[in-house]
């Protein structure tokens, strides 16, 4: 994968990370004739794309290393920010949700968390054991895998079965 910048259309640009060569364009779907605002981007472990655009609505796009297109989903709310683990994308919003999408389909993987204020920025810990949030009012949240019974630094977050 390549290092990645946007045009003012919301193309999204490949280009080799040594030479900062082009090697390729992406250009999000749209089924409005006006042209698409790129709110995020994010790329996966393996090269993956995730892009989320706007025009009339939301919504998130996922691509291949090679930039084919894999799935777009209609989105609800606002995303403030992306994190992309190995299986699973991390989405905050400014309508205050803590949200983890399956990687391939982007489809929910557990149920949204309300965090009472808009997100600002998600990390996962190197172990996936745990989310930290940080939020608009300064906070941050320490989300864990599980039950609380189960949280212990065993088991790995993001394992969702």
């Amino acid at each position: 994968m390549g290092a990645l910048s946007l045009w003012q259309d919301g193309t999204i640009i490949v280009h080799t990370i040594r030479r900062g060569q082009f090697m390729k364009s992406i250009k999000p779907p749209c089924e409005s004739s006006l042209p698409a605002t790129v709110s995020n981007l994010a790329v996966g472990l393996e090269g993956q794309i995730i892009v989320q655009t706007t025009v009339d609505k939301f919504a998130l796009h996922l691509y291949s290393v090679n930039g084919k297109h894999l799935s777009s989903v209609p989105l609800e709310e606002q995303v403030t920010v992306l994190c992309v683990t190995e299986e699973f994308v991390v989405l905050g919003t400014m309508q205050c949700s803590l949200q983890i999408l399956d990687l391939q389909s982007l489809q929910a993987a557990v149920l949204p968390m309300p965090m009472k204020v808009p997100v600002h920025s998600v990390s996962v810990t190197k172990e996936k054991s745990h989310i930290l949030v940080g939020l608009e009012d300064g906070k941050l949240i320490v989300v864990g895998a599980g039950q609380p019974s189960e949280v212990n630094g065993d088991r790995p977050l993001l394992v969702v079965r």
